[in-house]
């Protein structure tokens, strides 16, 4: 036996990805159709091969719902990895409860809790996909949530579903106004969920590892935003921004 066979790979850093998906009533049809299609294609489909690809770090997902309260997905005693998650469509009705799902993230987003790994992990990815406006105290459990060190260096990107979309408290989730993508179709919401999953993973368990120039992580999601706008624009055949000119009703 040679001393390269020897060698045992460098165990992977954790790499959490959080999707926390509005389920109240207003995304019944085909909002929520097209959100459960992109997310089991991600996750099935796109994400596993950058996971197994990454030799620094292993993706990890969490999945909530929030409606009238909030609930997991995934399991909740924490992140499973891709290949392990089963899709089960979810269902829309209730109230929108943004605040019970911010409370519920700070607690999670824990060494104690969800980012426990021996390994050690990388800030997580947090993708928010909203239709409407919070419905309960919203903002004093969004307050909690931003003294939280992880929330503080993860990756928050929030795709706003539809004209009523409140973008302002989006924004305020964010961090920056620049890390929101608005949709107003099915087609172009399933192509957003899939290619922001995709981009902020690989970023964010490749590129800080490597990068010289400092960046916020508000400017990392914003730059993130701008890369799937412009892949997309590129592929419509839209020169430099998304046509949402002949989108029609949900």
């Amino acid at each position: 036996m040679s001393l390269l066979d020897k060698v045992t790979p460098s165990p992977r850093k954790i790499m959490t990805l959080f999707y926390v998906v509005d389920t109240s009533g207003s995304m019944t049809g085909d909002k929520i159709g097209s959100v459960n299609s992109a997310m089991e294609e991600a996750i099935t489909v796109d994400l596993p091969d950058i996971s197994t690809a990454n030799d620094d770090a292993e993706i990890r997902v969490a999945i909530m719902q929030f409606s009238s309260g909030c609930s997991w997905i995934t399991p909740s005693s924490g992140p499973i990895g891709i290949g392990d998650v089963i899709w089960n469509d979810l269902h829309a009705n209730g109230l929108t409860d943004l605040g019970a799902a911010c409370t519920e993230l700070d607690k999670k987003l824990s060494r104690n809790e969800f980012l426990e790994s021996q390994t050690g992990a990388y800030a997580p990815v947090i993708l928010l996909f909203s239709d409407g406006g919070p419905t309960d105290n919203w903002k004093k459990s969004l307050e909690q949530l931003k003294k939280n060190n992880w929330f503080k260096h993860a990756i928050k990107i929030a795709i706003a579903i539809g004209e009523d979309a409140d973008k302002t408290i989006l924004a305020t989730f964010t961090g920056t106004p620049e890390s929101i993508i608005a949709v107003n179709d099915k087609h172009t919401l399933k192509a957003l969920i899939r290619k922001v999953s995709v981009r902020a993973s690989e970023f964010q368990s490749h590129s800080k590892q490597t990068s010289d120039i400092e960046t916020t992580p508000e400017e990392d999601s914003a730059n993130i935003v701008k890369e799937v706008k412009d892949e997309i624009s590129q592929e419509a055949g839209v020169n430099g921004k998304i046509d949402d000119s002949g989108w029609g009703d949900w």
